[in-house]
Formats: C-alpha cells, structure tokens, sequence
C-alpha cells in the first residue's frame, strides 16, 4: 500500500440535506431498468467533490444494480439542477456509471490507498473507496455516517461485477427493453450487399466480394463477406489464410476509380519463414491495380506504437488528469506539458497520424500506388491508420452517417477486439489498451486544424467515449463479429441494439450538439494535417471535465459554438423568409441582449459541466444544415425560452 492520503484532521461539510433526512423512499431511490436488478444499497453515503481539501461532500444513497453504480443525492433540489444544466443520458443520471464504465477500484484508508483486484474479497471494515472509470472520471465515497458493514457490501459488489468472468454476463443479455430501429444511414456490413455498395460507391475496380468466409469458416475474426482480388480464387485464399495471423489474408477496405486501393493484412506466423503465400497474395494486390504498379506495404508493427504502449501511455495521462487531491492538482499545473510529454499520449497521436498522412500521399500521388497496411495481429493499429487514411482523402468519411459507417466497417465488422481491449470479462487473455480512444482523439485533433470539414463535434466524440462503455449497445462489446453472431443466435439470444441509434440514449436537444455549425459539405478536397506533436494539444473536454477547478466560468469555447449556431438559425430563418416571400416581420429568435445574456451562461466544459450557474437546458440548432435525419428543425432560442 502507497502512502498517498494527506495526514492531519479530516474536516466534513454536508450540503444541505441532513442525516436524519436520508431515508429510503422512492424519490432517492435509483432508477432501474427494464431486466436491471438491485445488488445491494448504502445509505447516508457521502459522495466527495473532485480536488476538495476540505472534503466537502454531498449525502445520499449508493446503489450498486446489475447494470450500473448509482449515487443519489439527498437534496432533491441539486439533483433538479444538474438534470436541468446537463447533457442528461435516458440511461444514466448524472451521477451514474456503468459498471463496464468502471476501470480501477481502490480502497482508502487515512494514509494509505490500495488498488483491489476485480473478483477479490474484502472481509475488514471499508472506511472509502475512490472508483476511477475508463473515461477519466473519479467517485469518491465515505461510508462514515454509513450503516456498519455497508462499505464492504458495496465495494465487493462492484468487485464481483464490474468485471464478469464470462461474456453472458454482461447487462445486455438482461436488458428487456424493447429495440425499435431507426438506424437510416449507416451501414453495418453484416452482409454481402454492403460491401458491393462500397465498391460502387468507391468506382473501385478489379476487387470482388467472396462469401468464402460464409459462417466463419475460414476466420472467426474476418467478417462472412470479404473483398478481395478478382484474380485470386478462393480455393487459393484457403491455402494461403493458414500462413497468416489470426487468419487475416489481405482484404480491401477502400478505393478509388483511379485503380488504387487499401488493402489490410496481418503478418505471417512467427512459426513460418516461408514467405511464398504472403508474397503470392501480394501479386494478386499488384494486378488488381489498374496499371500492375507494386504495392506500397507499411509495416505497422515496427512503426508505430504496441497496445502495451499505448495502454501504459494512457495510464499516465489518466494519472496526470485525475489528481489526488488539490495539492498534487497545483504541483502538476506548474509543469503540466512536461509531465503531459513524459505520458507520450500525444506523442503516440502524432505518430499515427504521420503514418497515416504518409499513406494517403502514396494513395493520392501522381502516379498512385495500392498501400498495404501490415500489423501483427491485424485488428489493432490497422485500423486506426486505415480510418484516418481515408478521413484524409474521402469527404463522406467526415459526416456524421460516413464517420459511424467508417467505424462499423474498420473496427466492427473487421474485428478490433474491444472485450479484450476494454477489459469488459476478466480474462487472463485480456490486454488492455484504448485504441479506440487513441484514434477518437486523433480526430479531435484534425477538427482544430479543419473546423469546417467534419459534419461532427468534439462533444459527439466524447458522447461517443462514454458510450463505448455502456454494456446495453452491442456496437463495442464483442472482440468479432462471429462472437456478435454466436451471441445472437445462442439459447438466450441477445438483441442487438446500436450504438449509433442516440435517440435510444439522448433527447433531440442533446442530440443536436453533435453537428457541426460550420460545416461546410462543398469541402470535398483532401485534408493534409500538421502532424507533429507541436502542432497537437490535450483534448480537454473529454479528459479534464471532471476537474471544475479547469473550467472557465461563462467562457471557452461552447459560448462561441453556441454564438455560431445561433447566427446559423438566423440565417437559415431568413432564407426560408426570402424563399416564401415573407420578408416582413420579426425573427424567432428574439431580442439580440436577451440572446447574448444566455450565452454568456454557458461555462468551457459544456454541456457536460456538473457547475451550476450554467443556462437551463441545452442549446440546440437545427437545420438542414446540420443533418436532415438526425435533427428536427426548431430555434435554438425557442428552446431556450422554454427552459427559462
């Protein structure tokens, strides 16, 4: 155990509900799910606020359900406000998390703090325990005023599950809830038709669909329909799938009419040092081409970081995000790029999009070459470099429908395994590394350098952080589609349900915070981004909204986008005026003073800020400007009024 806890008397202040009036009736109690099962409940549990020296705390119950960790306040009155200032989640209150959310559990004692390990047992009394979860956010509990014994019946709860043992258990096999698809624009590549829409839409030639993996009979982790050159047979890719890891032959994931493409594959079997069928593959690549030009292969492995690298990389910055206390929170601000440099996050990004930049050059020059990315296993680093390959060169990767379309082909369908990756089953198998999040923040960093080419926000990838941890989406938690299939076609078949449906999670006002206001769709050239660490930054909203000692108060950026959107509506407003004649008349919108003091409102981590003294509700702007189908069209100040 590491002597990390401030020595010295220990000071409380409660907010304004008192002991005597935490009681379980049913306006405290959580909310449960349709199939979610209450494990167990602590009452008069304190719940701490983040970097407080004083231990300022807020009284309420602690629940721990099949599904998630629910902290209730006693104060009715708060829970009202951060429902009202918030990005509010169908799912989860805003002081709820998934179990699968949960990454690390310690064990607080007055000077010490112990990491436990999941499926442990903890028999001695629990005083604390501080809960860090996958997306950088820290609970921290007392069980001081607590009912003897409470602390250690939470606290084993969540070590026995928030990590299963095995896949069945996981909360999505219970959930009850009827799924109603909505799902319009993207594409699932669950089927053969697809991929043939790919390559159509690509003009990509001398490329065909094979159904030689139909059931998985050639490889569990490759999807039932591949594509590949219409040269080789599939009696050959039989022959030479035995060469490759995890049976990953070479396999086209995007093209162009100009006779290029790019081609993901794993390497050969370290117990194999005849390369003749990987060589033999890689001719069939070479004809494919329109002008019989070698292959451009990029070997991934030797290039750019491993998922152990990546995963102690995150570890770092994790730590660097999620202080102690304010003591170490005001150490580390005096030098925070040296300690941020030391992690190598951003060093890691850098990296990744270098190489990715060095294939969309090769795919894009004057005389362009087919490129082919090589990894070990095939299903880790590929697909980062392959995603913001064609970000670069293909506009629709870049809208909100072609950006979840892109994912669903290059992570889902060709099988990054996120149950190992996201540890959501304790396995010994398990390597733990956020790809996901590496490539998400990598995205991030081409949206500061082209605000007006991506159709999405950084708040729909942080969204989209959260939600990869919510064990009801099938979407992030299997390792492979045959894993998918097996799961749904089991004894107890699980319903698929996507994670790109929002409505399932969002209301339409939250929703319309993941389009971008200034996007512009006639931005259809190839971007070519700064790609060295001085050009790259810390990606904030995502990893220090949980600090409110770094948000600026009625600043930042949200007041600028919420600005922009409101000058978009207006805008809008009046073209739809001058279409139909109605040129008279005022606007919808309002006075431009009552439009300004909202603004001024809004705080840097918006909309997922817990401070008060934000604007009531969120700020939406729709039109058609910003997705048809995803967002209805209605004035952003109309709905602030309503909120009033």
């Amino acid at each position: 155990m590491n002597d990390l806890r401030d020595t010295g008397f220990k000071s409380y202040i409660l907010d304004e509900g008192s002991l005597e009036s935490i009681s379980l009736n049913d306006s405290h109690k959580t909310k449960l799910l349709d199939g979610e099962h209450l494990i167990t409940e602590a009452p008069r549990v304190m719940m701490f606020s983040s970097l407080s020296d004083r231990k300022k705390g807020t009284l309420g119950i602690l629940t721990v359900t099949t599904f998630k960790l629910s902290f209730v306040s006693a104060n009715e009155k708060e829970n009202e406000i951060i429902e009202e200032f918030c990005q509010n989640n169908l799912l989860l209150g805003p002081h709820e998390v998934c179990l699968t959310s949960i990454d690390t559990i310690y064990q607080l004692g007055e000077r010490t703090k112990k990491r436990l390990v999941p499926g442990q047992n903890v028999s001695g009394k629990v005083k604390e325990i501080l809960v860090i979860c996958k997306n950088m956010r820290a609970f921290e509990f007392s069980f001081k005023f607590s009912d003897k014994d409470s602390g250690k019946s939470i606290l084993n709860a969540l070590l026995h599950h928030s990590c299963p043992k095995k896949h069945p258990l996981l909360f999505a096999y219970e959930y009850k809830e009827p799924y109603y698809r909505t799902l319009k624009d993207v594409r699932m590549f669950r089927n053969k038709e697809d991929w043939k829409r790919e390559l159509q839409r690509t003009g990509c030639k001398n490329w065909r669909t094979s159904d030689i993996n139909l059931n998985f009979h050639m490889s569990p982790l490759l999807p039932q329909t591949i594509v590949v050159p219409v040269s080789v047979t599939d009696s050959a890719l039989n022959q030479a799938v035995e060469h490759f890891r995890n049976r990953c032959c070479p396999v086209w994931v995007w093209g162009t009419s100009d006779g290029v493409a790019l081609v993901r594959m794993s390497d050969i079997l370290p117990t194999i040092t005849d390369r003749t069928q990987e060589n033999i593959m890689l001719e069939h690549v070479r004809k494919s081409h329109s002008e019989k030009r070698q292959p451009y292969i990029m070997d991934l492995s030797r290039e750019c970081p491993s998922p152990k690298e990546i995963q102690t990389s995150y570890l770092k910055l994790r730590e660097l995000c999620i202080p102690d206390n304010i003591r170490t929170f005001k150490m580390q601000d005096f030098k925070f790029y040296g300690l941020l440099d030391n992690t190598k996050w951003l060093l890691y990004g850098s990296i990744c999009l270098t190489k990715a930049l060095e294939g969309a050059q090769q795919l894009c020059r004057p005389n362009p070459v087919t490129v082919v990315l090589q990894e070990n296993n095939g299903q880790d680093m590929n697909c980062i470099i392959s995603c913001l390959i064609q970000i670069y060169l293909d506009p629709y990767w870049r809208t909100v429908s072609g950006f979840q379309t892109l994912i669903q082909k290059e992570w889902v369908a060709l099988g990054h395994p996120f149950t190992s990756r996201h540890c959501l089953v304790a396995y010994h198998e398990a390597e733990p590394a956020p790809l996901f999040l590496l490539f998400l923040d990598c995205v991030w960093q081409l949206i500061q350098q082209f605000p007006t080419a991506f159709q999405f926000t950084e708040t729909y990838l942080t969204t989209l952080w959260d939600s990869a941890h919510i064990s009801i989406f099938d979407t992030f938690l299997f390792n492979s589609e045959h894993d998918r299939y097996l799961a749904q076609t089991g004894q107890t078949p699980l319903v698929l349900r996507s994670v790109w449906d929002w409505k399932e999670q969002f209301m339409e006002k939250d929703i319309a915070l993941f389009c971008n206001p200034l996007y512009n769709d006639a931005y259809t050239q190839p971007i070519k981004p700064h790609t060295a660490v001085a050009f790259l930054d810390i990606w904030n909203q995502c990893y220090s909204r949980w600090l409110p000692d770094l948000e600026i108060r009625n600043g930042g950026k949200p007041p600028m986008d919420l600005c922009i959107r409101l000058i978009s509506s207006d805008i809008h407003l009046l073209r739809q005026k001058l279409l139909s004649g109605d040129v008279n008349g005022t606007t919808v919108n309002g006075s431009q003073e009552e439009n300004l003091s909202l603004l001024k409102k809004v705080n840097s981590f918006f909309p997922f800020s817990r401070n008060h003294g934000q604007i009531a509700g969120l700020l939406p702007i729709n039109n058609p400007l910003l997705s048809g189908d995803t967002l209805d069209t209605q004035s952003i100040l109309n709905h602030a009024a309503a909120n009033d």
